[in-house]
Parts: structure tokens; sequence; C-alpha cells
């Protein structure tokens, strides 16, 4: 039977660092696209 650590790694940390980059993109993009005259609820 192997057992797994089960502490974080840095792949983990690198993990969440990337999802927060994308979130802050998505962000920025939404706040740049408003100027445009473009909304979430377009459709």
């Amino acid at each position: 039977m192997s057992q797994q650590s089960s502490d974080p790694t840095i792949y983990d940390g690198l993990m969440f660092v990337s999802l927060g980059a994308v979130i802050v993109g998505i962000v920025f993009l939404i706040m740049s696209l408003d100027g445009y005259g473009w909304s979430a609820g377009a459709g």
C-alpha cells in the first residue's frame, strides 16, 4: 500500500496563483469591455 502525502506542494500553490490570475484577467476584461458598451447580460 502506498501512502500519499496530503501536504500541499509548490504545484498546489502555483495552481492557485494561476487561478487567481485568470480571475483577475477576466475582471479586467469585463471592465475594459464596459467602455465599449458591452454588458454581461447582453444576448
